[in-house]
């Protein structure tokens, strides 16, 4: 069977009102402006001396701001002693903390004056916030000092001066504000202050989690095991990395210990949190009992939003900063229900890559149709905008296990669909100029023609997946180098539900299933 010369597998047609913005790239650039916690006498965020810093002594750190572009205030939150020991460290309130600043009360930029909204100290104990902003229509340059601390060394060891990223309620604590008119918060990369005066090479802490992109309720395993310590013993009885315990702070007011932990973000009294937490590693070492840590903001999505659409069902991963290499797919061909009418009507199913937010897909699949009153049922390419081409040498049938590929290489894309069930399997090398390479999709769809998108022929219920078709590594994608399956990638993701223009369902989505890959499209209209 040919399926008809305009036949197109197309790009996402969004239901009117509905909104795309509401998912956000899987991976995201890196701010350019840094935000630092920075010694004047030793130049550096390293403030490490047994000669320079003696109990009773004091210094100061300068919190600086680095290519942030026109600047109108900033909030910010310092914290200090965070190592769960003796503290060795008090912030002195000198009054004088703004002074020489980008934003000096006392000497202002150019027809404006100067807010300070907040200049606490040890509220709680341990915490600093200034925040500032300029009263008129000016800005400051965003490159430069913005406030001092003076701290008294009130003993021997090693402690942290932290930028304070998040509140135990997941929402962000530091910020910079641009200027007028968005007075939009400028992204920056924290950079912290270690301090110690006392001899020794302290650990290194690392950590990674999974799943990278978690969900609002979703236990996240973290794995502290490559922390090390570059001048301890490498075959400790303890940790063969020279590490002698570990401290985990999740950000929302929980701790645990081991090198190894499981969490579930909350808030009080244990309910599911979404937001930005903190995740804090400290770990000691073996040899000198110093400590070490690293921060790193752990984003918890509130869940997978759902889109409506006039043509697709199933799963999408938006990634408009990313790249998608890869997508890999399996499903059940459906069996047609009932008898075919004299109306044409057409189900396809498909993997693929591009559409959701751009103008081109490439994809392969299966169709399920019913022309001429009769059950069709065909494998088929795209490169769309061009139509789709029907591949000859695969034979169909209900019941079928499809495994489907889409892959970007050196330039060019290879589309691959196999039947798991025959055994026969066809692969279609294309190029496309300027591929966004921006979302990766697993869809049931309801294909156009000439004059729109075509009824939807009634397939009952399509199943998605491993955990249905027993074929492994699907339902997956690649988007920047990273692989997983379609859950793990958080709030990237959209369930999409297909409707009439006026809301009328066409096919229902369910949620995923346990891991994170199968899912199942029901038929529920034909639609207009």
């Amino acid at each position: 069977m040919i399926l008809l010369p305009a036949l197109a597998h197309g790009a996402f047609f969004f239901v009117s009102g509905t909104e795309a913005t509401s998912i956000v790239a899987a991976t995201g650039t890196a701010p350019n402006a840094r935000l630092e916690v920075w010694n004047p006498d030793l130049h550096s965020s390293n403030i490490t001396s047994t000669s320079l810093f003696p109990v009773g002594s004091q210094f100061t750190v300068r919190v600086n701001v680095t290519d942030a572009g026109p600047m109108d205030a900033f909030d910010i939150t310092l914290n200090y002693n965070i190592t769960h020991s003796s503290n060795i460290l008090q912030a002195v309130k000198t009054g004088n903390e703004l002074s020489g600043g980008l934003l000096d009360p006392n000497n202002p930029p150019g027809g404006c004056s100067v807010g300070v909204l907040r200049n606490q100290f040890d509220v709680p104990a341990g915490y600093i916030r200034l925040a500032v902003v300029t009263i008129g229509p000016c800005t400051v340059p965003g490159t430069g000092t913005l406030f001092s601390i003076t701290f008294q060394v009130t003993g021997i060891g090693a402690s942290f001066i932290d930028i304070v990223r998040t509140s135990s309620g997941g929402r962000l604590v530091t910020t910079l504000v641009g200027g007028p008119p968005a007075f939009a918060e400028i992204p920056f990369a924290p950079v912290d202050a270690r301090f110690q005066n006392v001899a020794g090479i302290p650990p290194v802490a690392r950590f990674s989690y999974d799943p990278g992109f978690p969900l609002k309720g979703d236990t996240v395993s973290f794995v502290g095991g490559k922390s090390s310590d570059p001048d301890g013993s490498a075959g400790s009885a303890a940790n063969g990395n020279g590490i002698a315990r570990y401290l985990w702070m999740f950000g929302d007011g929980y701790t645990s210990q081991g090198a190894n932990s499981t969490h579930v973000f909350v808030i009080p009294v244990f309910i599911p949190a979404s937001g930005n937490f903190t995740v804090t590693l400290v770990v000691w070492d073996l040899d000198d009992n110093l400590p070490g840590r690293v921060n790193i903001v752990v984003s918890i999505a509130r869940g997978i939003p759902q889109l409506d659409s006039v043509n697709w069902s199933g799963y999408a991963i938006a990634a408009p900063d990313a790249s998608v290499t890869d997508v890999r797919g399996s499903w059940i061909v459906p069996a047609i229900q009932g008898q075919c009418g004299t109306v044409e009507q057409h189900a396809a199913f498909w993997v693929g890559i591009d559409g959701f937010n751009s103008q081109t897909v490439e994809q392969t699949g299966t169709d399920s149709a019913c022309i001429n009153g009769s059950p069709t049922y065909t494998a088929w390419y795209e490169f769309f905008p061009h139509a789709s081409k029907e591949i000859h040498s695969l034979s169909i049938s209900p019941g079928d296990l499809i495994f489907a590929e889409v892959s970007y290489r050196s330039g060019r894309f290879n589309l691959t669909i196999a039947d798991q069930t025959t055994g026969a399997s066809s692969s279609r090398f294309g190029v496309v100029k300027s591929p966004q390479l921006s979302s990766a999709e697993w869809v049931a769809e309801a294909p156009s023609g000439s004059a729109g998108v075509l009824p939807l022929t009634n397939f009952g219920v399509v199943k998605f997946g491993q955990s249905y078709t027993g074929i492994s590594g699907t339902c997956t994608a690649t988007v920047s180098g990273v692989t997983g399956p379609i859950g793990s990638f958080g709030s990237s993701v959209a369930r999409i539900r297909m409707v009439t223009p006026f809301l009328v369902v066409k096919a229902l989505t369910s949620d995923l299933s346990p891991d994170k890959a199968g899912f199942t499209v029901l038929w529920k209209s034909s639609g207009p």
